[in-house]
């Protein structure tokens, strides 16, 4: 009987590669073409943020060397390029939640035995303006949050960090605009966070750090000792 409903929800639903949109088995996990890429980050990586490097000299990217972030820690899963790309765009505008499956189980196949190193106690998703999580239907860190945490066993608490007020998308503004633009978004429920020690906060793409540090900063004042990130995918970085 399952069989027959596997290959019912197969014919009407088809899986598809969550790179590139096509078809594949229900058995794969990518086309045979996404295969052949190397679409994850791998060393060498930045030690605080993860953003892949490019010269195997350097321990940190140009950004985490003239800037003090209050994060931990933080990993990113994917390169942020070309596929990789097009899926998290088509994954947060398009409402292709499936393919957070994909990332949250890489994520959890690479960095597992990280998260286990940093005695997390408790994911949190980087949270969206409630008016703009309407319009969308759904926040797409919460969603990759989610996957992760059924695959890690580690439990998501979404309602420990809320955004207060509307901003600007931070693709659309550059350095120190990006900090002055969080100010005042978010809170943290004190009550909530009282007596964790290290939480792991999660989001689609890093990119100079400013959202993660404003949530960490809340974070760390309200108590938690150790505030370490997630994210999907990064870009690399700009220092040749």
């Amino acid at each position: 009987m399952k069989k027959v409903k596997d290959y019912l929800l197969s014919f009407f639903f088809p899986k598809v590669c969550p790179l590139c949109g096509k078809i594949i088995l229900a058995t794969e996990e990518l086309c045979g073409e996404c295969k052949k890429e190397q679409w994850m980050i791998q060393e060498p990586r930045c030690q605080k943020c993860g953003k892949a490097l490019r010269n195997e000299g350097n321990i940190y990217c140009k950004d985490c060397k003239i800037r003090r972030h209050l994060f931990d820690q933080g990993r990113d899963v994917f390169l942020y390029r070309g596929k990789v790309r097009d899926s998290i765009h088509r994954f947060k505008y398009k409402n292709v939640r499936q393919f957070a499956e994909y990332y949250g189980e890489v994520a959890c196949r690479e960095f597992a035995g990280t998260l286990k190193e940093w005695k997390v106690e408790c994911i949190i998703p980087v949270p969206m303006y409630h008016k703009k999580e309407i319009k969308r239907g759904y926040n797409q860190a919460e969603v990759f949050g989610k996957v992760l945490s059924k695959k890690t066993g580690i439990p998501i608490r979404k309602n420990l960090l809320i955004r207060k007020k509307d901003t600007k998308p931070q693709k659309e503004l550059t350095g120190q605009k990006r900090y002055e633009n969080l100010k005042g978004a978010f809170a943290v429920s004190a009550e909530g966070v009282k007596g964790l020690q290290a939480v792991l906060l999660v989001d689609d793409i890093y990119t100079t750090g400013s959202t993660l540090d404003a949530c960490a900063g809340l974070l760390k004042k309200a108590g938690v000792k150790r505030v370490y990130f997630l994210n999907i995918a990064a870009g690399m970085d700009e220092e040749e």
